[in-house]
C-alpha cells in the first residue's frame, strides 16, 4: 500500500510489500578500502537554500554509491506513518537502493510514530533524509536523530554575514558582485539565500562576463523581501547604534508592536546572560528557553554583549518606556529611538516612571 502521492526518480517504480530482497551483484572488482558509508538517517534543519545545498550533496553521495538508487519525494502531511514503516521495512523490485525525503518536517505534531518507524533496522541501501525549517531541541524527532549523530543544522545568515552569503551564492552562478552590488542584493532578499539565488541568476544574463556593478544590481534586482523587524531587535541585541537605527527606518511596522517586540527580545537577552553567568551549558540553555541550537548562539552572541545588570538595566527602560506609551506618556516612535540610544550606549541608563 503506498503512503502516499510522490515522486519515484532513478529507477522503476517502488516494490509491492513483502517481496523478498533482491541480492547484491558479486563485486570482482575490489582495489581497496571501502569509502566511508553515507548514513542511512540524516535530519537536515535551517535555510531553506543551503538546505537544498546540502540535500543535493547528500543525494550526489548515495547516488555515486548506487546510480539506480530510487528517490521517493513527498510532504510530511501526505504520508502516513504505519504505511511509511512498512515501506522502509521492504525490499525494492527494481533497484538495490532507495532514498526516501520527506519535507516539512517541522509539521510533525505526533513525532513518537515518526521515532518508532525510524528506530528500527533499515534494510541495506535504504536512505531517510527530514527536512525542517526549524525544529525545537526539546523535539523528541531532534532528540533521536542527535542521538544518532545525524542532525544537520544550516542557519540563516546573520545580518552581519548577509553581504558575504549573497556573495558566495551569486559566485555558484558564476557572478563576482562588488562589495556595494552584494549590499543591494542582500539589502532587497533580505537576506533570503534562496531569492538571492534567483537574482543572482537573472543577473548573471545580463552579465555574461560575471562582473556585477551596483548601477546593475540597482536597476535590475526587484525587493523580494518586505523588511521585517527582527533584523532591528538583532542589531538592538548588538548594540550597534546606527545599524539599528538603519532597521528601524526600514520597517514598516507599527511602533507600538516594535518596542513590545523588542522588549521580549531583551527580556530573552536578560534570561540568557543569567544562564551563561551561572554556567548552564548550552545543550541545557537550548531545552530550557525551548529554542532551536542556531537561535541560541544568535541570541547568545548578542547577550555575551552585556554585563547581567546591564541587560537588566536594558529590560528595565524597555519596560518602563512601554508602559509610558501606554497611558499616553510618549509616543510609540519617540520611546523606540530612547530605548535605542539607551541600550546601545555604554551602560543602558535605568528608565525613569
Amino acid at each position: 500500500m503506498p503512503i502516499a502521492r510522490g515522486d519515484v526518480e532513478a529507477g522503476s517504480p517502488s516494490s509491492a510489500e513483502g517481496t523478498p530482497p533482491v541480492a547484491a551483484p558479486a563485486r570482482d572488482d575490489y582495489h581497496g578500502p571501502m569509502p566511508m558509508p553515507t548514513p542511512s538517517l540524516v535530519l537536515i534543519v535551517g535555510d531553506p537554500y543551503r538546505r537544498e545545498r546540502a540535500l543535493a550533496e547528500r543525494e550526489a553521495a548515495i547516488r555515486g554509491e548506487d546510480p539506480t538508487c530510487e528517490r521517493h519525494a513527498r510532504f510530511v502531511d501526505e504520508v502516513d506513518v504505519a504505511s511509511l514503516d512498512t515501506e522502509l521495512q521492504s525490499a525494492p523490485l527494481f533497484a538495490l537502493g532507495r532514498h526516501f525525503v520527506i519535507r516539512r518536517a517541522d509539521g510533525i505534531r505526533k513525532p513518537a510514530p515518526w521515532v518508532e518507524a525510524l528506530g528500527r533496522p533499515l534494510p541495506p541501501a535504504t536512505f531517510v533524509t527530514l527536512l525542517a525549517d526549524e525544529l525545537k531541541a526539546t523535539s523528541p524527532l531532534v532528540k533521536f536523530f542527535q542521538a544518532r549523530g545525524a542532525v544537520t543544522t544550516l542557519p540563516s545568515p546573520s545580518a552581519r554575514d548577509a553581504e558575504q552569503a549573497v556573495r558566495d551564492v551569486a559566485a555558484a552562478t558564476g557572478l563576482r558582485l562588488r562589495a556595494d552590488a552584494a549590499a543591494i542584493l542582500a539589502r532587497r532578499t533580505g537576506g533570503d539565500l534562496l531569492s538571492a539565488a534567483g537574482e543572482a541568476a537573472k543577473l548573471a544574463l545580463f552579465a555574461p562576463e560575471g562582473d556585477v556593478s551596483a548601477e546593475v544590481a540597482d536597476r535590475l534586482v526587484f525587493p523580494a523581501a518586505e523588511p521585517t523587524a527582527y533584523p532591528f531587535y538583532d542589531r538592538l541585541g548588538e548594540r550597534d547604534l546606527p545599524s539599528s537605527l538603519r532597521a528601524l527606518v526600514d520597517v514598516r511596522e507599527d511602533a507600538g508592536r516594535l518596542l513590545g517586540g523588542a522588549v521580549r527580545h531583551l527580556a530573552r537577552l536578560a534570561a540568557l546572560r543569567l544562564l551563561v553567568d551561572r554556567g548552564v551549558p548550552e545543550q541545557e540553555m537550548a531545552q530550557l528557553a525551548g529554542l532551536p541550537p542556531w537561535l541560541l548562539r544568535r541570541l547568545l552572541s548578542q547577550a555575551r554583549r552585556f554585563r547581567l545588570e546591564e541587560a537588566a538595566a536594558a529590560l528595565d527602560l524597555g519596560v518602563r518606556l512601554d508602559a509610558q506609551v501606554k497611558s499616553g506618556g510618549i509616543q510609540a516612535s519617540d520611546a523606540l529611538l530612547k530605548l535605542a540610544f539607551g541600550v546601545t550606549r555604554s551602560s543602558p541608563p535605568r528608565g525613569r516612571g
